[in-house]
This record gives structure tokens, sequence and C-alpha cells, in this order.
């Protein structure tokens, strides 16, 4: 069992040092906290009347910044840039979650 709680803490350890050195403001609800963010990739979606395309990311969070886990469909803002975006996928593990988003259009 003292394996397990220190491998934990030195996942946590990491995730913090990690996200003092790339992290960014964010907020779910009135839930602020840093996150990690990366830019992934573009899908893009052949329509009748044109092309539409979807830029997905992610941000990496520590769980025990968050008062409660992310659920598909909140809402969550990169504060520093003023960007909103959709939660589609959430991802835990041992000390964070993982969310995928897509930029919230209008």
């Amino acid at each position: 069992m003292a394996t397990m709680k220190a491998f934990a803490n030195f996942i946590k350890s990491g995730i913090v040092t990690t996200l003092h050195v790339v992290g960014e403001p964010a907020s779910i609800g009135g839930n602020q906290f840093l996150a990690a963010f990366d830019e992934l990739g573009m899908d893009v979606t052949r329509h009748t009347f044109g092309d539409e395309d979807e830029v997905t990311t992610t941000a990496t969070c520590l769980k025990s910044a968050l008062t409660n886990e992310p659920r598909i469909n909140e809402t969550l803002i990169r504060v520093d840039e003023s960007k909103t975006y959709v939660i589609t996928d959430v991802q835990s593990d041992v000390q964070s979650y993982t969310i995928t988003l897509r930029v919230k259009n209008g």
C-alpha cells in the first residue's frame, strides 16, 4: 500500500511541476484551476454546402484542483485567451483528468 501511495505522490508531483511551467488558468463553472492545453488536430467534415473543420484540444489538470469531475457538455473557459470550449470527453487516472474539448461556436 505504501508503494502505491508513493507512486501517486510521484505522479502528482510531476503534474504539479508541469502545470507550474506550462499551465494556464481555466475554469469550469466557478471553479478556477491550472490546466495544460494541447491543440491536437483538426477534423474536417464534408457537407453538401461546404466543409466544416473542428480543432480538437485537450486540457490536463489535477483532480484535486476541481470540486467535481468534469462532465460532457459542460463549458470550460481558457481564461488567458478568452476561449470557450465544450467538453466532449473526460478521462481520469490516479491524479489527473484529461479533458477533450471543442471550441464553442456562437
